[in-house]
């Protein structure tokens, strides 16, 4: 719930239609029956790597009282303001960077380069939020 609304983030049912589309070789078109022509409604997979690669280069940026939390490895409450915030400002934070960027690249293509250059610097980043949630 956030302000009284419930806000489904599905991440692993994305997952899973990225992981098929990519196996099947990222078709979008024609006529094979292996094309997924909508490919371009998902999301980024909003988890914790991308926000973290996101916030030292400014593209996010969390309130002070938020990031001394997440830099003392609170956890954040599954559902809550806080949690839900920072994955759907990452989600918006992936759409806006890929419009700027242009040249065709899916959100679903940007979040798996964001999150390979999230994983090659992890020990240099910041803290990530932590969650307990079946969502990661």
């Amino acid at each position: 719930m956030y302000a009284g609304r419930r806000v489904f983030l599905y991440k692993r049912a994305q997952i899973l239609a990225a992981d098929v589309w990519a196996a099947y070789g990222r078709q979008t078109g024609g006529e094979s029956p292996f094309a997924f022509r909508d490919m371009g409604r998902l999301t980024m997979f909003a988890d914790y790597r991308v926000p973290q690669l996101l916030l030292p280069l400014g593209v996010l940026r969390y309130s002070e009282g938020l990031e001394a939390r997440v830099r003392a490895g609170e956890e954040l409450p599954a559902g809550g303001e806080e949690e839900v915030e920072i994955r759907c400002a990452s989600v918006q934070a992936v759409e806006r960077l890929r419009a700027v960027m242009g040249g065709g690249l899916l959100s679903v293509e940007l979040d798996w380069l964001l999150w390979q250059r999230g994983e090659e610097q992890k020990d240099a980043l910041p803290p990530h939020h932590r969650t307990r949630s079946v969502c990661y």
